[in-house]
C-alpha cells in the first residue's frame, strides 16, 4: 500500500513540477489589444514587434506588417491599440521568392492612444492624475532614487537614477503602464522614463516646479 502511494506522488509531482510550460504555451497564442511598443524589426517573413501591456507582461517577436515597420519612428515607445488580420507571407527560407506562402495572423494596424486622456482618468482608471507637461521642470521628492528607464514599465531597461532632490525637464509623455503614469525626463546627465507616483498610495514622486508669471 505504501510503495501504490509513493508511486501515485511521484506521477503527482511530475505532472505539476513544470506548470509554466502549460502557461507558456497559452500565452504564446495571447495577442494584446493594448499595448506600448518595445521593439520593431524586419525579419525576413514580417516585422517582428515586442509589445509590453499595462499590467507589464511582455509579448516578444509578434508579427506584424513590413509597412508597420517601415515606420516605427511613428509607434516605438507608444501605446496603441493592436488590429490583427490574416495575411499571405512568403513560405521561404530567405527573401528570395520561392513560390510557396502562408496565412498568418499579423498586427495589421496600430492606432496611438491619446495617452494624456488615458491617465487623465486617474484613480477611476487605476492611474494617479498627471500634474506634470511636457517642456516643464520639476524635481522629485521621494526618499530613495527613483529607477530612469528606455521605455514605460516595470519592464524597461534601468538607464539611470533620479536622486531625491535632483531636477528634470520632461521631455515626454504621459504614458500608462502597469497602473503608473510615466514620464520621459532629461536630468542633465541621462534621459529616461519614470514613474509619476504610487496610485495605491496617491502618493506623488515628482513635483512640478511653480509656474512664473
Amino acid at each position: 500500500m505504501t510503495s501504490s502511494v509513493s508511486l501515485l506522488a511521484v506521477l503527482a509531482v511530475g505532472l505539476l513540477a513544470n506548470p509554466s510550460t502549460a502557461q507558456t504555451r497559452s500565452r504564446s497564442a495571447v495577442r494584446p489589444r493594448v499595448a506600448t511598443v518595445q521593439r520593431m524589426v524586419n525579419g525576413d517573413l514580417m516585422c517582428y514587434v515586442t509589445l509590453v501591456d499595462d499590467s507589464g507582461q511582455t509579448y516578444q517577436s509578434v508579427g506584424a506588417t513590413f509597412e508597420l515597420c517601415a515606420n516605427q519612428s511613428a509607434y516605438l515607445n507608444k501605446r496603441v491599440n493592436l488590429t490583427y488580420g490574416t495575411v499571405s507571407v512568403n513560405d521561404c527560407q530567405s527573401t528570395e521568392p520561392c513560390g510557396r506562402s502562408r496565412r498568418q495572423t499579423l498586427i495589421t494596424q496600430m492606432q496611438i492612444i491619446n495617452n494624456a486622456n488615458s491617465c487623465s482618468r486617474g484613480t477611476s482608471a487605476g492611474y494617479l492624475p498627471p500634474r506634470l507637461q511636457v517642456g516643464q521642470s520639476g524635481s522629485s521628492v521621494h526618499v530613495g532614487n527613483l529607477n530612469l528607464r528606455q521605455q514605460p514599465g516595470v519592464q524597461g531597461r534601468v538607464v539611470g537614477v533620479l536622486a531625491p532632490g535632483n531636477t528634470f525637464r520632461v521631455l515626454e509623455g504621459p504614458a500608462c503602464a502597469g497602473n503608473y503614469v510615466w514620464w520621459k525626463v532629461n536630468t542633465g546627465r541621462t534621459q529616461g522614463w519614470v514613474a509619476e507616483g504610487e496610485p495605491a498610495s496617491a502618493v506623488y514622486w515628482l513635483v512640478p516646479d511653480p509656474i512664473s508669471n
